[in-house]
């Protein structure tokens, strides 16, 4: 009634407007005595633009009140919120993100625009991923923006661990403007966080076999034997690790100073988290020519660097019997630091851009059209020290040479520093694609939609890199075309006219095939069904087939050796520092993936926004790339030559690039009992569309209805 009220209430607002105009438009009308009698009210609903035109539902969709909800400041900040629901379980990358319903040049497009100029979020399945040239392996995320709309923000961050140690700080300032079919922006953002150190936490680390200190520690020339037999006489027992002493050289001292081995600087200077500086600017530019075309230009350059401390630099000596003050029987070896924070540094520059174009239109009623550009570009150096070589200092101290105090006083200036490992990788992306979408022809239960898409793509990559003084330099370019094709065919529709016992059933049929220049040709296959019952009731099943080329970087990134990594050696029961090797494995071979999806969207009731999700997917990859695993024993007895130990046993080194597996399955299930309800009466600022027209005031009729007099 209240409804039926508003109506008649909104059409004598309109006839007592002009009531001449609306008589003649409605030959049923009359007027008795200033009354106009109106016999029928035409009312009128418009379907929400920007949205996603398909026959399968969103798994979950937020209007603006309960985007505000999460209190996310921008795109970026509310999707890393709803990760969870938007990380895919068929192994793909990112979401595939949409703006009203379109494709975009690009995250970065859309990345800093502020949560208070969304106003609805859907998030659909994979399986719409194909209706806009994308592969079934990404969710779609489709934000759905307020026109008009004008911000401009400022946001300032400050961040710290509640432990101590490590802070940072972080500048944002964007601009904003929608107005109809245009729309730019303007992002800028700055970023800094200090390092945190392992002696900022409680870390203890064993000496095991390298018990190195600044200070120092001796054993025998054979680690693990006895130092001296008159030592370990005065100590009443075997002496094999003794502390130096702070002051002298004589065996006296070293009774005096024996005990638990120095360990105090085994944690001095390594890092736990990196310190990081980042500055990025974003613009994009979209302009509408009329309903047929849109075009959209898109940028990005950052620039970022990072510092990480991997410790001290330690320098093995052996010392003589006699030699350099020693006053042991036997030769003995002295394991010492240096104090040079730096020599074992590891630091990362980092500067990149992008730019993107997307021009986008419709060819009749039934076709739309969209051609995307995208260039990429990112330049990575990399500098890791690799500390002091002992070799002159060791060579004049077995000469006999005056003034070298093996136990005392060492200097960083006694030692040559190596050469610093240098690695730098450019790679660029040039890639251009082509997607047609519309209605082939009418079937009995609708209409045969599709999809074609045709692409292009040249990578680049040029690797060198510089370790031990060796210099290896490697370039590497793939050259790639695609094209796909996805039918959505309409088996039965629940409608007035044709009533279906089944409900509503649609059936996907798409297919891939992909050239790589180095690989050869990849092909893609799947089939996927729809099914809704009744309303608010769809189930979803399907099944694909495909291959995927290891990328560029898993193929030619340079080699990088960072030393000290902390890492776990199940052989042993320790946690031993080893030198790690990175990069790329040019021997990788392409993988095979098949996987098998089942479904089911519910929600219960109309006047709640309640939702029940749950998917099956079962994921099987033959000769999956991946990285290296957590050091086994089984691991290391399969791939020995990726690990290095030392003659007494101890892990030292490991190549940790990445490897193919035989054979990897995978099942997972994912259930959601999404909820959600608003409380209170939200404000005019948050009502957006729902309680005004979009950047105006109240009153008349709500955006979406025409309400006119019939005849």
């Amino acid at each position: 009634m209240l409804f039926t009220n508003a109506v008649y209430g909104a059409a004598a607002l309109l006839l007592a407007q002009d009531p001449a105009a609306d008589l003649t438009r409605d030959p049923a009308a009359t007027t008795t005595g200033g009354v106009t009698t109106v016999e029928q009210v035409l009312v009128t609903g418009v379907r929400p633009t920007g949205g996603v035109d398909t026959d399968i539902p969103a798994e979950i969709e937020l209007d603006e009140v309960e985007i505000q909800a999460y209190g996310a400041s921008d795109i970026s900040q509310l999707l890393q919120f709803l990760e969870p629901v938007t990380r895919s379980s068929r192994g793909g990358g990112p979401p595939v993100f949409l703006v009203n319903g379109r494709r975009i040049s690009g995250f970065r497009e859309i990345q800093g625009i502020p949560s208070e100029a969304i106003q609805r979020v859907q998030v659909m399945p994979e399986e719409v991923a194909l209706q806009f040239g994308y592969r079934a392996d990404q969710r779609v995320v489709n934000f759905i923006l307020k026109d008009p709309f004008r911000s401009t923000t400022a946001e300032a961050e400050i961040r710290g661990a509640t432990e101590g140690g490590r802070s940072g700080y972080e500048l944002d300032s964007d601009i904003l403007r929608i107005s109809g079919e245009n729309r730019w922006s303007l992002d800028i953002e700055y970023e800094r966080d200090s390092p945190l150190y392992e002696t900022e936490r409680d870390i203890a680390r064993e000496p095991g076999r390298t018990p190195f200190d600044r200070i120092g520690n001796v054993a025998a020339a054979i680690f693990g034997a006895e130092i001296d037999p008159a030592l370990s006489t005065r100590i009443g027992q075997t002496a094999v690790l003794a502390p130096v002493p702070t002051s002298g050289a004589s065996l006296a001292a070293f009774v005096a100073a024996y005990g638990t081995p120095r360990s105090g600087d085994l944690t001095a200077y390594r890092t736990l988290a990196a310190r990081t500086e980042a500055a990025q600017i974003n613009g994009t530019l979209k302009r509408g020519f009329g309903r047929d075309i849109q075009l959209t230009v898109s940028g990005q350059l950052r620039d970022g660097a990072s510092a990480r401390f991997n410790g001290l630099p330690g320098v093995t000596l052996t010392v003589q019997a006699g030699v350099g003050g020693s006053p042991f029987s036997a030769p003995v070896q002295v394991f010492r630091y240096l104090d040079a924070p730096s020599a074992l540094m590891s630091r990362t520059e980092n500067l990149s851009g992008e730019a993107g174009v997307v021009l986008d239109g419709f060819l009749g009623q039934d076709w739309r059209w969209t051609a995307t550009g995208e260039y990429t570009r990112n330049d990575t150096e990399t500098f890791t020290g690799r500390g002091y070589s002992a070799t002159g200092y060791q060579s004049r101290l077995n000469a006999g040479s005056a003034g070298l105090t093996p136990f005392g006083v060492v200097g960083v200036a006694d030692f040559t520093a190596l050469p610093v490992d240098t690695a730098r990788s450019i790679n660029s992306n040039l890639r251009g694609e082509l997607v047609l979408n519309g209605d082939l022809f009418e079937l009995p239960a609708g209409d045969l939609r599709s999809t074609f898409t045709f692409g292009a793509d040249r990578q680049e990559q040029e690797s060198e890199s510089t370790r031990a003084g060796v210099f290896s330099r490697r370039e590497l370019s793939r050259d790639r075309l695609n094209a796909q094709a996805s039918f959505d065919v309409p088996i039965l529709r629940r409608d007035e006219d044709r009533p279906s016992p089944l409900g509503t059933v649609s059936l996907n049929l798409n297919a891939g095939y992909e050239d790589v220049s180095d690989f050869g040709g990849l092909e893609r296959l799947g089939l996927n069904l729809n099914w809704e019952p009744i309303e608010r009731l769809s189930f979803l099943a399907g099944v694909s087939e495909e291959k995927e080329a290891p990328s560029l970087g898993q193929l030619n990134d340079p080699v990088i050796s960072t030393p000290n990594v902390p890492v776990f050696d199940f052989a042993t029961g320790q946690t031993v520092l080893v030198t790690r090797v990175s990069g790329g494995n040019a021997a990788l071979d392409a993988e095979a993936r098949t996987v098998s999806r089942v479904g089911v969207n519910w929600r219960p009731m109309e006047s709640q926004d309640l939702r029940f999700t749950s998917t099956w997917t079962r994921t099987e990859v033959e000769n999956d790339v991946n990285s290296f695993p957590a050091v086994t024993a089984a691991l290391e007895a399969a791939l020995p030559g990726r690990f290095q130990r030392d003659v007494s046993g101890t892990l030292i080194s490991i190549d940790a690039r990445p490897l193919n597996f035989a054979e990897v399955s995978r099942e997972d299930v994912r259930t959601g009992l999404p909820f959600s309800r608003a409380f209170g009466t939200p404000n005019a600022a948050a009502a957006g569309p729902r309680g005004g027209r979009p950047g105006g005031g109240f009153g008349g009729p709500p955006p979406g209805v025409i309400v006119s007099g019939g005849g």
